[in-house]
């Protein structure tokens, strides 16, 4: 039977894709096939710093050592293959929210709903044990959702510091800089801000002021941008503006077009 008209090509054929990510699927939480295994829960931090024990009683979790190392290596340097019979414990953390961060290494995705409501305790665990990428998605949500105010924002750019969350520092910059000057001046409290901090102001500041900027400028370049350049070289995409840039440089990277 024919089923191509004349003069026409053949239709392509049907090729199924590569099967690894749902094969790495698959394989998570399988406790025949794993080799490291973890107790998660037990003591957490309290807002003061006192240590009380979690509401929720302790997990266990199965994993797989080489998806660890690939995609979480700080988690991978505190197990070795074969650590079933001891589980390493975890503490100071959510065992849900270590559940999303292992299902995320085997190339799983969070809905973006389910980040946007725990996207801080994902932020934690995932800059704790080296999911890089998850912590940036995870930062993106809480930009998106964050409410900045007056009020807050020395509390929320002094957590971005610390955890160098480049886009959030930026986006509190971007605040600062488009709000009434003198509310400012009234409202918040500069001696509580890292004085490091002065600079990403400035540059915030001149970027407002200003509808373009040189092209190649990594000074003046928005997070994202600098994000994508380093992933374009091969970079790391986490740490500060600073660290970014620095990075760029010394890998050669005199600056180029990037589109926000």
């Amino acid at each position: 039977m024919r089923t191509n008209k004349p003069g026409q090509p053949p239709a392509a054929p049907f090729v199924p894709g590569n099967p690894t990510l749902q094969n790495m699927l698959k394989d998570f939480g399988n406790e025949e096939t794993a080799d490291v295994k973890f107790e998660v829960g037990g003591a957490v931090e309290s807002a003061k710093g006192r240590r009380k024990r979690a509401k929720t009683p302790t997990s266990t979790f199965h994993a797989h050592h080489y998806a660890l190392r690939l995609n979480a290596p700080a988690l991978a340097d505190m197990c070795s293959p074969g650590d079933v019979s001891a589980p390493t414990a975890i503490n100071n953390i959510q065992p849900e929210t270590f559940k999303d961060m292992l299902y995320y290494c085997y190339g799983g995705k969070i809905s973006e709903e389910h980040l946007q409501q725990n996207a801080k305790e994902i932020i934690e665990a995932a800059d704790r044990f080296g999911v890089v990428n998850l912590k940036l998605e995870a930062e993106a949500c809480y930009v998106d959702t964050m409410e900045l105010t007056l009020d807050n924002i020395i509390g929320v750019v002094t957590y971005a510091d610390s955890k160098n969350l480049a886009l959030l520092k930026e986006r509190c910059m971007d605040f600062l800089s488009s709000a009434n000057k003198i509310e400012v001046a009234r409202k918040v409290s500069f001696d509580d801000m890292p004085s490091r901090l002065v600079k990403d102001l400035m540059v915030a500041l001149a970027r407002g002021e200003t509808s373009s900027s040189a092209p190649g400028d990594l000074d003046m370049m928005r997070v994202s941008q600098l994000r994508q350049l380093a992933h374009d070289k091969g970079l790391s995409a986490d740490g500060s503006r600073e660290m970014l840039i620095a990075s760029i440089e010394d890998n050669g990277e005199e600056g180029g077009n990037t589109e926000s």
